[in-house]
């Protein structure tokens, strides 16, 4: 990849900082709505939300770069398999400064980072999904001034272009 200016690169990670947050948000009103107080919702949300934006930052470094391919779910699914599990011990570690308590780490280590792998693919697919049907507006927005979004739009319409042709009757059979 090119070099890129600062702030093409800050529009070209801001999808992935985005869903990270979101992320994080989520389980904190998910914290709210189960009863919680709001200092722990807001806990979870930021401590949760930054360690998962900085990954979603990475991911979109490696797609920019073309080390993963756009709309990939498999190679999504790789990433996150590592990011998610980091992330969410960094939650844990993070989650225990932020209160004010030691900091440990879930008694069954092992047993938490492999639920947490586990999980990583459902993150990889809503991570995906957001990014293709959320952001592709990103994308368009900002293609006249950024050279990587340009072809990000140039593949998406034609993968766009080629899911027509295939639909559209082929004639007499």
């Amino acid at each position: 990849m090119r070099r890129l200016q600062g702030r093409h690169a800050a529009e070209l990670v801001f999808p992935g900082l985005v869903i990270g947050l979101m992320a994080g948000g989520l389980a904190g009103g998910v914290a709210a709505l189960g009863g919680l107080s709001a200092g722990y919702a807001l806990t979870t949300m930021l401590t949760l939300g930054v360690p998962l934006g900085l990954a979603g930052m990475g991911y979109n470094v490696l797609l920019a770069s073309g080390r993963l391919r756009l709309g990939g779910v498999a190679p999504a699914a790789l990433y996150w398999l590592g990011a998610f599990p980091v992330a969410r011990c960094l939650h844990e570690v993070f989650f225990d400064v932020a209160s004010g308590t030691a900091i440990a780490l879930p008694d069954a280590f092992v047993p938490f980072v492999t639920f947490q792998a586990i999980m990583s693919v459902g993150y990889a697919i809503g991570f995906v999904w957001m990014h293709e049907y959320v952001f592709s507006y990103w994308w368009i927005r900002v293609r006249s001034h950024n050279p990587v979004a340009s072809r990000y739009v140039e593949q998406y319409t034609r993968q766009a272009s080629r899911m027509q042709r295939r639909e559209e009757p082929q004639g007499p059979r």
